[in-house]
């Protein structure tokens, strides 16, 4: 069922009515007609389930049949700290990031980072990101976005890290195995991770990171890219303790519209 992200849901009567860039894609995109069925999800787990009964050159109005709560989200919250990449390099990471059930990504600047654009354009980036986010959610059926943050200082995300993570950095020219460092840290719920640019993080900013509780790892012996690497490490975790390889969970709460009113 073709899914639609509408931030703020608001029914009336059992409706919905949908107005902005969704629109465009429902009606000149998707070419959908009355009586199609849809979904709409809000970014924060509500979803909602209905048919399109009313088209407008600027707005849908979405007969609600169900609302639910989104079970497709991974219990191990994943955080990854990503060292600034070149443009499509970047949205390429959140993308997938994304589809992997990442549940933070934070761009910072490392000594050897790309150059980063002026404040002015700053903004506009990151907005391009929140909404390469947002599709991908759609595609793979999140109910839940990801957080993206703003630009940071590579010192700034050593102390914002929650002290019950796992603390991981990954660094080509030593560290321990990842699946030495897996068995020793089970169970974990929390894992935040840091990977440096192309040109790689310098010996200071490792140290720095070790004093704060962060253990280095080597992937394997080849050196991957720096976004290959990202995703490689995200599909490991959440396959050893996330939700990749699971069984498909079918038990999501639905709440009936039986009177009109959302939630009775």
């Amino acid at each position: 069922m073709t899914r639609f992200y509408v931030p703020e849901i608001q029914l009336e009567q059992g409706r919905l009515k949908i107005e902005g860039r969704e629109v465009h894609h429902i009606r000149r995109v998707l070419r959908l007609r009355i009586g199609d069925e849809i979904t709409v999800f809000d970014g924060s787990g509500k979803e909602c389930k209905g048919t399109i009964a009313k088209l407008c050159p600027s707005s849908a109005v979405i007969a609600i049949h169900h609302v639910s709560y989104s079970k497709r989200e991974s219990h191990l919250e994943i955080t990854l700290a990503q060292s600034l990449l070149k443009g499509e390099k970047m949205d390429y990471l959140i993308q997938k990031a994304t589809e992997l059930g990442v549940k933070k990504i934070v761009p910072f600047l490392s000594s050897r980072s790309v150059p980063f654009p002026e404040k002015e354009k700053r903004l506009e980036r990151h907005h391009r990101w929140e909404k390469i986010a947002i599709e991908a959610s759609k595609q793979c059926g999140r109910g839940v976005l990801p957080k993206i943050e703003s630009v940071q200082d590579y010192a700034d995300i050593l102390e914002s890290v929650a002290p019950e993570a796992l603390r991981l950095i990954l660094w080509e020219k030593e560290g321990m195995g990842l699946k030495e460092v897996l068995k020793q840290s089970k169970e974990q719920k929390r894992a935040f991770f840091i990977v440096g640019p192309e040109g790689g993080l310098s010996e200071e900013e490792v140290q720095s990171a070790k004093e704060r509780g962060f253990i280095p790892i080597l992937l394997g012996e080849r050196i991957l890219r720096s976004e290959t690497a990202s995703v490689c490490l995200l599909g490991i975790l959440q396959y050893e303790w996330g939700d990749i390889g699971q069984k498909k969970r079918t038990n999501s709460l639905e709440l009936a519209l039986s009177t009109g009113k959302e939630g009775e």
